[in-house]
């Protein structure tokens, strides 16, 4: 990435690893960084939304899933994103009432 800082494919690489060593920080930023780059791509969409669900950010998460949804619609990989999203912030609720 020193050699090409501008590579969006880079950065989504970069983010999936750091999603891959839970380090959800590092994650976002690269995601963020790859959405910058390459704004109408939805996979720059979906590694920020598991970022944001590995750091616990539910209803973030589930906006940029459907940023994604917005670009790709039928997108499963997306989908499923939001769904887990939508889930989790369904038990998140039901913990913070009981």
């Amino acid at each position: 990435m020193e050699l090409d800082p501008f590579n969006a494919t880079l950065r989504s690489n970069s983010s999936l690893c750091w999603i891959r060593f839970g380090n959800g920080t590092q994650a976002l930023k690269d995601a963020q960084a790859c959405r910058m780059m390459r704004p109408g791509w939805a996979k720059g969409c979906h590694r920020e939304g598991t970022a944001l669900m590995l750091l616990k950010d539910d209803e973030k998460a589930c906006g940029a899933f459907l940023d994604g949804l917005k670009l790709e619609p039928g997108n499963v990989e997306m989908e499923d994103g939001l769904r887990e999203a939508l889930e989790s912030m369904k038990i998140c609720g039901k913990k913070k009432r009981g």
